[in-house]
């Protein structure tokens, strides 16, 4: 099951909406977003979601085993990093630098070890269900705090959603706008916030007149529907023309210097970009890593592509990230998560490769207040199995969403009606929280 068979994915999207700019000209869907409900005294927190779709090898990045059985250890070395006695593979040099403002947990362990049951497990907190769709960290994070921050999308995602990043058996309110297109592309723009170069601002006003004079025509009753309508339509036009809309996604306004130092290519500017959006207030970001077009699944070549493909990449741009936040003043109410959907398998296979492997794999978190300097959990010498303080999928959403100030044991209800918990069965970890 895929989510791209769900019944969510079936629904018109916000993206789609966007796209079409006057969606009540031409459609009778009503839709709107949440109004923000932000908890009250408090500065909602953002989070930055890295999302290495396909798995990536844990015994080859974060949980190296230089100890390991032949046909295990694999090619690459292993680097001190800046916490004394811990130790990386030696393709992540800058990762190592930056390793004392995160935690690092070496003990994930999943039952799933199939792309899309794992992915949906760690992604929304729990195990598929064929009869529903649950909604995933990001857009339980658009219910509960709006799905607009200000004039701003409080969900995005770049270029966009994994599978089951979406809205589940939520409203499709709650999908991420998605952020098609290479933000290290100099005419990199965003489709769905930019308006055709036809269609003049005068012009669009002209149209917002007219559909909010259908709207005020079809008023009769006041209905739910005719106010959602309404009300869609409004935040529609805000983001259009807003210019903090626009000025939030305008990479090119970020120096030379900055550009560089995050990365020139696809995945250094995503992170950038993402860092710009949670600047300017949005709430939740994905960046889903696709390894420059290829995922994270290497079942062959595995060594090569980790070296000169996908690590690079990502070792530049996350401790770029991490550090950018920290001079910035944002990391105390920003979380950065790394993670797939599991790790490899040890034993290399007759490609070169690494195959799934759901009982063993590492997540990076940085942020919001949790510890740093710590790396939680240990796996057994060939990094097979957790030997030291398993921690579930549904934990690791559970701690997410706690960070973030949103209660994990809240319930929202389903189309039935049933009160559903937000993850199941899970708390926090608490030995990462301060």
């Amino acid at each position: 099951m895929t989510e791209s068979k769900t019944a969510a994915e079936f629904r018109i999207t916000r993206r789609t909406w966007l796209g079409l700019g006057l969606s009540s000209l031409i459609a009778p869907l009503a839709g709107s977003w949440a109004s923000a409900a932000a908890i009250e005294g408090k500065t909602p927190r953002s989070c930055i979601l890295v999302w290495l779709g396909g798995g990536a090898s844990h015994i080859d990045t974060f949980d190296p085993k230089p100890d390991a059985d032949a046909g295990v250890k694999g090619e690459f070395g292993t680097i001190d990093t800046v916490l004394p006695g811990v130790r990386l593979s030696e393709i992540l040099p800058n990762v190592a630098r930056v390793l004392d403002r995160t935690v690092l947990i070496r003990s994930l362990t999943s039952p799933e070890a199939d792309h899309d049951r794992a992915s949906h497990h760690i992604l929304t907190g729990w195990r598929p269900n064929p009869a529903l769709a649950y909604p995933s960290m990001g857009s339980v994070y658009a219910k509960v705090r709006g799905g607009l921050a200000g004039n701003l999308p409080n969900h995005v995602a770049i270029p966009s959603k994994p599978f089951f990043g979406g809205s589940g058996y939520l409203t499709s309110a709650c999908d991420p706008l998605d952020v098609p297109g290479d933000p290290n592309d100099p005419n990199f723009r965003i489709r769905d916030l930019t308006p055709p170069d036809k269609i003049t601002y005068e012009r669009m006003l002209r149209r917002k007149a007219m559909v909010e004079r259908l709207n005020d025509w079809s008023h009769a009753g006041e209905s739910a529907e005719t106010k959602a309508r309404a009300n869609f339509d409004r935040q529609t036009y805000q983001l259009l023309t807003s210019p903090a809309a626009q000025l939030a996604f305008r990479i090119q306004e970020e120096s030379p210097a900055i550009r560089d130092r995050y990365g020139r290519n696809a995945l250094g500017q995503s992170l950038l970009l993402a860092r710009r959006l949670v600047e300017q207030g949005i709430g939740y970001v994905t960046v889903n890593d696709r390894g420059g077009g290829l995922s994270w699944d290497t079942h062959a070549q595995n060594f090569p592509s980790l070296k000169d493909r996908l690590v690079p990449p990502l070792d530049q741009g996350l401790a770029a990230l991490i550090e950018d936040l920290d001079s910035r003043g944002l990391m105390d109410e920003t979380l950065v998560v790394v993670c797939g959907e599991f790790g490899r398998t040890p034993k290399i296979n007759p490609q070169a490769g690494r195959d799934h492997h759901g009982r063993a794999a590492s997540v990076l978190l940085a942020g919001c207040g949790l510890k740093r300097g710590l790396v939680l959990g240990r796996t057994d010498r060939n990094a097979d199995s957790v030997v030291d303080r398993a921690v579930t999928p549904a934990e690791v959403c559970a701690t997410v969403l706690s960070v973030l100030g949103i209660d994990p044991e809240t319930r929202f209800r389903s189309p039935d009606g049933r009160p559903i918990p937000l993850v199941d069965r899970a708390g926090p970890v608490a030995e990462i929280l301060a």
